[in-house]
C-alpha cells in the first residue's frame, strides 16, 4: 500500500474511533490503526535497496506473509531496537485487551473496570507530565454515580482512549523515524 493510501486509511480509521459507541469497537478500530501504522513504517527499518524491498520485504508484508499480526511486527521492531520497551508494552496492552474483549459474549462499555485498568496501565498516558488524565478519571470514577456523572465519566474515558491511541501512534512514528 502506498504511503498516501496508508495515511488516508489511517485518517479514515481515526475518524471511526469517534463513532465507536463501546470500548470493544474502540479496541477493534484502534488495533487496526496500530497495525496499519506499524506495517506502513516497517519498510523503513530494512535495507533501503530496491531489490531487497521487492524480493524480501514486500513478501513479508503481504496479507499471507509472516508479518501480518501486530504482535509479530511489534516484536520485530522491538527486537531491532526501533521502538522502546514502553511503546512495545503499550502495543501489547492494546492487543491483549482486544483479545480479552473478543473472548466475551457482550461488548465492553466505556464505563467497565477493564477499560479503567487498560487506561491506568498505559505507559503513554502515565508518562504525561502531571497525570492529569488519570486524575480526572479517578475523580469521576470514585464520585457518586448519578446518571449524569456516569455519562460524563464515559465521555471522559472515550476522550482519553482517543488521545492515548493518537499518542501511541505518534510515539511509534517518532521512534521508528529516529
Amino acid at each position: 500500500m502506498k504511503r498516501s493510501q496508508t495515511l488516508s486509511r489511517e485518517h479514515e480509521l481515526l475518524k471511526k474511533l469517534e463513532e465507536c459507541d463501546n470500548a470493544t469497537s474502540f479496541l477493534q478500530v484502534s488495533n487496526k490503526i496500530i497495525n496499519l501504522k506499524l506495517k506502513a513504517l516497517l519498510p523503513k527499518v530494512f535495507v533501503q535497496d530496491e531489490l531487497v524491498m521487492e524480493y524480501a520485504v514486500e513478501p513479508l508484508l503481504r496479507e499471507d506473509g509472516p508479518l501480518v499480526t501486530t504482535d509479530v511486527v511489534s516484536k520485530l521492531m522491538f527486537a531491532m531496537g526501533k521502538i522502546s520497551l514502553k511503546t512495545y508494552a503499550d502495543i501489547g496492552l492494546y492487543n491483549q485487551t482486544l483479545e480479552y474483549a473478543a473472548s466475551l459474549s457482550d461488548k465492553i462499555s466505556y464505563g467497565d473496570d477493564v477499560v479503567y485498568d487498560f487506561i491506568k496501565n498505559q505507559s503513554v498516558l502515565s508518562s504525561q507530565q502531571d497525570g492529569f488524565y488519570l486524575e480526572s478519571i479517578n475523580k469521576l470514577k470514585f464520585s457518586s454515580f448519578e446518571a449524569f456523572s456516569q455519562m460524563r465519566y464515559e465521555a471522559l474515558i472515550k476522550t482519553v482512549l482517543d488521545l492515548s491511541c493518537e499518542l501511541l501512534l505518534e510515539n511509534i512514528e517518532r521512534e521508528i523515524n529516529q
